[in-house]
């Protein structure tokens, strides 16, 4: 085939030269939302992860991350704890993908009513959900509270039968529930849920734990902490617990309950009536 020249280069006849492309631009639109779309399957699977757990995770630095959350939360698809540390999905992430529950309780009902209870009884609060058998930390206010002697975070999970909000929580749900749970608890039995090869002893202290009202961990791991429990039901409904965490050298859990037992009842009734309401505003929103 004929050649010809074309200055120093000789290039075939009848090809036509390909385009020059494009520089790449430092800043590339289809990366960033490939991020973003990373970022919120990160937080489907570990709800209430912190920055540097999802840098772990997703391997993407930490400024990208702070930059990518804030757009997140400012378009309303997250939310931020009260410590500013814990990133939560709002129900807004149910127009993007389907399974997620509506938890936006937690962040529109739940938070607030945390903050106002911590200032009545100062010791630290949690909101303890159940999943995964084990109650998990979605809410705390131990950063804020000046009595804190542990570190607990939103996302600590902790044993069902172990601690006040699992003891709470078995003793208050509805019996088929607590059956399958204590059934999923002998499949495998973790450290903290050895009550459950004693079953005559754990329907005991569930029976207790209904006359008194709440749940209670004290003279257990870690030791050096009590903790008293009480429930958010609302009807046969139960939402979680609301946990009150307190030095055992001060308070025993009857002394807890006599001075605060009434507050975190009464935070427990505010969650669950709002919750309520928003169930209720949600759905005629959808209707």
């Amino acid at each position: 085939m004929l050649q010809v020249s074309s200055g120093d280069k000789v290039v075939p006849r009848g090809r036509p030269r390909k385009p020059k492309q494009a520089p790449t631009e430092k800043w590339n639109p289809m990366r960033s939302a490939l991020r973003t779309l990373t970022v919120l399957r990160a937080l489907n699977i570990h709800n209430g992860a912190t920055v540097a757990e999802l840098s772990v995770v997703t391997g993407i630095s930490r400024p990208a991350l702070y930059r990518i959350l804030e757009t997140l939360r400012e378009a309303g698809y997250i939310s931020v704890d009260i410590a500013g540390k814990h990133y939560c999905l709002t129900m807004l992430v149910r127009s993007l993908a389907e399974g997620f529950t509506d938890e936006d309780w937690v962040t529109q009902i739940a938070r607030p009513a945390l903050a106002s209870l911590q200032r009545k009884v100062v010791w630290p609060t949690d909101l303890g959900t159940f999943r995964s058998n084990g109650m998990w930390i979605r809410e705390t206010t131990r950063r804020l509270s000046p009595l804190t002697i542990d570190r607990g975070v939103a996302g600590t999970r902790f044993c069902m039968l172990g601690s006040a909000t699992g003891r709470a929580y078995l003793a208050f749900c509805r019996p088929d529930e607590r059956e399958q749970i204590l059934r999923n608890l002998r499949l495998s039995v973790e450290p903290g849920n050895e009550l459950i090869l004693r079953p005559r002893r754990l329907e005991e202290l569930l029976e207790d734990v209904r006359k008194r009202g709440y749940g209670y961990r004290y003279g257990e791991p870690p030791k050096e902490s009590g903790a008293i429990a009480v429930p958010i039901l609302a009807g046969e409904r139960i939402f979680g617990c609301v946990n009150m965490t307190f030095m055992a050298a001060t308070l025993t859990p009857e002394e807890a309950a006599r001075k605060h037992l009434s507050d975190l009842l009464e935070s427990a009734h505010a969650i669950a009536h709002g919750t309520q309401q928003l169930e209720s505003a949600t759905s005629s929103d959808e209707s």
